[in-house]
């Protein structure tokens, strides 16, 4: 595929950019990034659609590294805090409990606790995948977004309702796993505002009955899979 220049950069990722041209958003993965991570990552939008959380369409083209998308007219939510908008930790945390709140019962997501070891060393499998067995059957899994932060939430210019973005790290797994995840995100990118997110969230994790050494855990969890995923 080729643009003809009028292209513009609207997102800038470690593994792919994000170009808008002629009404559409465009995902230009690097050409030494899979295709079937790109063709997963194609899979777990549309389930995404399936559960009722996005309605923004994946659409192929005729370079596998190039994915065109429906364009979201709108900023970031870490933007608009940047400009001052006070409302952003009580959105994360609504936007958690939608994606929870999704039937599961016919979404062709995978588990977390079949695909966390891909990538880990043995050492890494030995230290987490106890883990996330324990708290798999310690509290009930739902859909978790497991990469959820200020950057893959999109306010529509519109007004229109927030968009929740890349679904691609999307499992079955106990919602602790999801707050972890942001949470080991927020500590590594901008640990001054751990305290906020932890407030916000803090009623949310308490009725799970979330202790502070499951979290622990979730975090270690979160932590290793984290590192694996700057390696790779």
């Amino acid at each position: 595929m080729n643009f003809d220049g009028t292209q513009t950069i609207i997102g800038k990722g470690a593994q792919a950019d994000v170009l808008g041209y002629k009404g559409f958003a465009y995902k230009v993965y690097r050409p030494s990034y899979p295709v079937e991570w790109i063709e997963f990552e194609k899979k777990q939008q549309i389930e995404a659609c399936r559960a009722g959380l996005t309605d923004i369409r994946y659409y192929d083209t005729d370079d596998p590294h190039i994915v065109k998308m429906d364009l979201i007219e709108g900023d970031t939510l870490e933007k608009k805090m940047l400009e001052g908008f006070e409302g952003g930790f009580d959105l994360l945390a609504a936007m958690y409990r939608k994606i929870h709140a999704a039937d599961t019962s016919d979404l062709k997501i995978p588990h977390l606790t079949d695909t966390a070891g891909i990538g880990l060393t043995e050492e890494e499998k030995a230290e987490i995948i106890p883990l996330i067995g324990k708290l798999s059957e310690k509290f009930s899994s739902c859909l978790c977004h497991l990469d959820m932060h200020f950057l893959n939430v999109m306010l529509p210019f519109d007004g229109g309702e927030p968009v929740i973005i890349d679904w691609i790290n999307a499992r079955i797994a106990p919602a602790v796993f999801d707050y972890a995840r942001t949470y080991v995100v927020l500590k590594e990118c901008a640990p001054e505002v751990l305290g906020l997110f932890e407030k916000a969230v803090a009623t949310d994790i308490g009725s799970l009955g979330v202790s502070d050494a499951d979290f622990a855990d979730a975090v270690h969890v979160c932590t290793v899979i984290r590192r694996m995923e700057k390696r790779s």
